[in-house]
């Protein structure tokens, strides 16, 4: 049997799995979405949600993309290398990636009954605006990318971008926590008592019950328990803070989304690639049949 046969029998092989493999993936996040009814920040479940709402950078200004210089609040780029090579006399173009990277600063997402932190480190993300563009040097100089079309160069550059007040739509996890912190209740007794200590004379006036000049060990237990009290009541008198909600990636590997689209378009969109890769797989099995046919009969 030829060379060509086994490369023709691997690359098939690999096609039927992978398009099966994809179809069934894709078609289990279209259903993800579909079936995760869509909640309101301000009252959102603890756990694995899904929103919907306006992106607003954390900060003050969105950051710049590091191609384009376009202020966003999330982007993506890849910077790719033209690479020429023969085989069997045959000139073969391809395209190496040499730099890519990825946002990893939180943003918010705001849907007008509060805001959330969405971290989108591990997220996968699905933008609406992307640009391409050539040129000849391994960082493009300036902005160049307005028409995406090819205008020579051995480098190619890629970039995607989420906007500010773009409609962002999210499915992770969601976690509530209080503005103020969790304050460890202990080490809040602990600094009480310090404070009392420094005053001696006040220490003993106040818990020497015995009137001995000073304070036993059960007396000391008793002031404890009054600092306890104490930081108690400063609790319930404190103003009510205002909560934090974030959004990461789920603990035990669910889905991870974050889209510029709204949600029943992005069902329809991966539904639409589950089509494609059951259809490949379809053609891939078919031609891997024929093809075993015809060589072992």
């Amino acid at each position: 049997m030829t060379e060509d046969f086994w490369f023709w029998l691997l690359l098939l092989g690999v096609a039927v799995v992978g398009g099966g493999r994809l179809a069934f993936r894709w078609l289990h996040i279209a259903r993800v979405i579909e079936d995760t009814p869509t909640s309101r920040v301000r009252s959102a479940a603890q756990g694995y949600v899904e929103l919907s709402g306006r992106g607003r950078p954390l900060g003050e200004a969105p950051t710049p993309a590091p191609l384009t210089g376009r202020p966003c609040i999330w982007w993506h780029f890849r910077i790719q290398k033209r690479t020429e090579s023969r085989v069997n006399g045959r000139k073969r173009v391809s395209w190496k990636t040499i730099q890519a990277g990825r946002s990893e600063q939180p943003f918010l997402l705001d849907d007008e009954t509060g805001q959330c932190i969405v971290k989108p480190a591990g997220a996968e993300v699905l933008t609406g605006e992307s640009t391409t563009w050539y040129g000849g040097a391994p960082w493009p100089s300036g902005i160049q990318a307005g028409s995406g079309r090819r205008h020579g160069g051995h480098y190619r550059y890629f970039e995607e971008r989420i906007y500010e007040h773009e409609i962002v739509y999210v499915l992770g996890q969601f976690h509530s926590h209080s503005s103020a912190g969790q304050d460890d209740s202990g080490e809040q007794v602990r600094r009480l008592l310090e404070q009392w200590k420094k005053d001696q004379q006040g220490l003993v006036d106040r818990f020497d019950r015995d009137r001995d000049g000073q304070v036993s060990v059960k007396e000391w237990e008793l002031a404890r328990a009054e600092a306890v009290q104490e930081i108690q009541q400063r609790r319930l008198e404190r103003p009510a803070q205002p909560m934090l909600h974030s959004l990461g990636p789920p603990p035990d590997g669910r889905l991870f989304l974050i889209a510029a689209f709204p949600g029943s378009d992005i069902a329809r969109r991966y539904r639409r690639k589950a089509m494609l890769a059951f259809a490949g797989f379809v053609l891939a099995t078919y031609a891997l049949g024929w093809t075993l046919q015809a060589v072992f009969g």
